[in-house]
């Protein structure tokens, strides 16, 4: 990012130079993301954040809604992916169905979709996994049904990218979006989506935007420093590759589960097996709030969230309190044993 600043630094619609590389360079992120997500390059569209993806895709799907149709959430999602949705939905006279999660196995109820996907159902939204929880989410259910009723996907993996790869199109998903600072890049998201799909809605643009392709849903001058950067990310994630990085963290995971269980002050949310999960736990100590613990952790160098990590439906399903939730750590594959002993330690001196 900072090479970027110092040798270009200009807008792509130029003759000059250092305007023709940063074309050339933007060009070439589109390809190397759509290799990373399993996507079509002329169908990645660059912004701010996940959240502004979603919302921007969001108000321009919502001119297909009519009162009466429905759109098909779950009680996992990141509220990203559900009050965008919720809001359209509402200035459309439509409605949003959830897919409940079984607060027993922390896992969806897949087989409450065939009375939640009918006829009017237009959309499915689903999370790759869970922020809160780790847990991962099957995709052929969402994809079948939304395929039986001609309804579109639209997938999340915002949580699940720096863990495995998404394969997008390779599982049928029509839309995804993810954040790069999620897989060690800067704070940028992305898009992709089938580029017909994208041609065929009318997101809100300027009179002088391309009338095809991403650029026709990217407003103003993108953060082109951001670009490098993200470049440089999937070059990263590229060169580790992910049969690397599936193959460290299962082991940490393995290990801060066989950890967690000789806790018995500390609650696990979750799944207690490395099996259907990413290295992402959510706990709570016995008589201690998830602030105090949070503050605690971070002065023993343990940094941390407290809080329902806006996964609002999964807290409240897990009958968590709106006001605590719980506490959340990652790990990933640069993390070694020490580190997940480190917070096994610190929980440890947090008996009551």
């Amino acid at each position: 990012m900072a090479d970027y600043l110092r040798r270009s630094n200009a807008n792509p619609t130029r003759r000059f130079p250092t305007s023709v590389e940063t074309a050339e360079l933007i060009a070439s992120v589109r390809e190397r993301c759509a290799d990373l997500l399993g996507a079509a390059a002329d169908g990645v569209v660059l912004g701010g954040s996940s959240t502004m993806l979603i919302w921007h895709f969001a108000r321009a799907f919502a001119a297909t809604l009519k009162p009466g149709d429905n759109i098909v959430c779950t009680q996992l999602e990141h509220e990203a992916n559900l009050s965008p949705w919720l809001a359209v939905a509402r200035s459309r006279g439509a409605e949003v169905r959830l897919v409940p999660l079984d607060p027993k196995t922390y896992d969806l109820d897949y087989a409450a979709l065939p009375r939640l996907v009918d006829g009017r159902t237009r959309l499915i939204a689903f999370t790759r996994s869970s922020n809160l929880i780790g847990s991962i989410v099957r995709v052929e259910p969402f994809v079948e049904a939304a395929r039986s009723v001609g309804a579109l996907t639209f997938a999340d993996g915002v949580a699940a990218a720096a863990h495995r790869p998404l394969d997008q199109f390779a599982h049928g998903i029509d839309i995804g979006v993810c954040s790069a600072y999620k897989f060690f890049g800067p704070h940028l998201a992305l898009l992709s989506a089938r580029p017909d799909l994208l041609d065929r809605l009318a997101p809100d643009r300027i009179r002088p935007a391309p009338g095809s392709g991403p650029r026709r849903w990217e407003m103003g001058t993108p953060a082109l420093e951001s670009i490098a950067g993200l470049g440089a990310a999937v070059d990263y994630l590229t060169a580790t590759g992910f049969p690397a990085i599936c193959a460290q963290e299962r082991e940490l995971t393995v290990r801060t589960l066989d950890g967690l269980r000789g806790l018995p002050h500390v609650r696990l949310h979750g799944l207690d097996s490395a099996e259907g999960r990413e290295p992402i736990f959510a706990v709570t100590v016995e008589r201690r709030s998830t602030h105090e613990v949070a503050s605690q952790l971070a002065d023993r160098g343990v940094f941390v969230a407290a809080g329902d990590s806006y996964a609002t439906e999964c807290a409240r399903t897990l009958g968590l309190s709106p006001a605590e939730g719980a506490v959340r750590f990652g790990l990933v594959h640069y993390h070694g044993d020490e580190d997940v002993d480190r917070i096994l330690e610190a929980l440890a001196d947090l008996r009551p």
